[in-house]
């Protein structure tokens, strides 16, 4: 009620907590929190990414602005109205590999754009990939949210001490070895294992580890018989290789055969096609909001599909 009556007080309407909408920026989503809350390393983020406005990556949440009042501090963000992927990844329905390979193509590419520019997420999760629907296009953008517990490294590091952040099922072996308070050397991979839990998630409706036993005993994973494509299994086991350095990266897991093979191309569905081909007339048409990646139809997840 508290957080309601403040954004009110400042020209907002409010629909729903986080759903407003402003006279200047539209319908936007806002953050409140106590001012003792706010992570200033979060606005930051915003900062490094804002800064290359012309080659922003559609699958990243922006942040547009921030304020701080008496006791409160708003965040206001780009706003997505499909919820996110951990209602998807929590249910026992069954998603096309054609649509998984969408999905990670879409988030392995925000993450090799936050990576370039030297930010790793730490907490890459179903709860923080939201799910857009652009006003009257018919796909879904995956949009990695939710930069509170980032490790930004400057442009001579490949790999720094990190603190244990993010959320322990999806937390990579290298920040869950040892004691919790120690500094842990880690890199952007511990990205790619935490989505690699994610799509295994999603596919099987289990996790591949129990994160209390997977440092003392469990290195390896079987495969479970719900992962038949052999491309996507060996890809997975790339992701979530125990030694960081033996992990793939996420620009090298968009190169992986699981995306370029015959196989999958032959897979693009007829309405991603469709889709494509559309914004491509959009793009010639003039409209400035579509991208490289609406006009490639392995990055269009169809609407009618969810």
């Amino acid at each position: 009620m508290e957080e309601s009556i403040l954004l009110q007080s400042q020209g907002f309407q409010v629909k729903e907590l986080m759903d407003i909408y402003h006279r200047e920026l539209g319908v936007v989503a806002a953050k409140v929190m106590k001012n003792e809350l706010f992570d200033v390393n979060e606005w930051d983020v915003a900062g490094i990414l804002n800064n290359d406005p012309h080659n922003m990556c559609p699958f990243i949440v922006r942040n547009i602005l921030a304020k701080k009042f008496d006791k409160m501090t708003v965040i206001l963000m780009e706003f997505a109205n499909l919820g996110n992927l951990k209602n998807i990844a929590d249910t026992n329905v069954y998603i096309p590999i054609p649509l998984v390979r969408v999905i990670m193509k879409q988030i392995l590419q925000g993450l090799i754009y936050i990576h370039s520019k030297g930010i790793v997420h730490r907490d890459i999760k179903g709860a923080n990939i939201l799910m857009h629907n652009p006003l009257n296009t018919g796909r879904i953008i995956m949009k990695i949210a939710d930069f509170g517990v980032v490790k930004i490294l400057t442009e001579a590091q490949r790999s720094a001490l990190m603190s244990v952040a993010g959320t322990s099922a999806f937390m990579s072996p290298e920040l869950l070895l040892g004691n919790d308070n120690e500094l842990k050397t880690a890199d952007a991979k511990v990205d790619v294992w935490s989505f690699g839990i994610l799509i295994y998630q999603i596919v099987t409706h289990t996790f591949p580890f129990n994160p209390k036993q997977i440092i003392r005993n469990q290195k390896v994973f079987i495969r479970p018989y719900s992962i038949i494509d052999d491309d996507l299994w060996d890809l997975l086991v790339q992701m979530l290789a125990f030694d960081r350095k033996d992990r793939i990266s996420a620009e090298d897991a968009l190169k992986h055969p699981f995306f370029t093979s015959q196989q999958a191309l032959s897979e693009i569905t007829q309405e991603q096609r469709q889709l494509a081909q559309t914004a491509q007339i959009e793009k010639q048409n003039g409209n400035q909001q579509i991208s490289e990646f609406d006009t490639d139809p392995q990055y269009n997840f169809p609407l009618a599909d969810v």
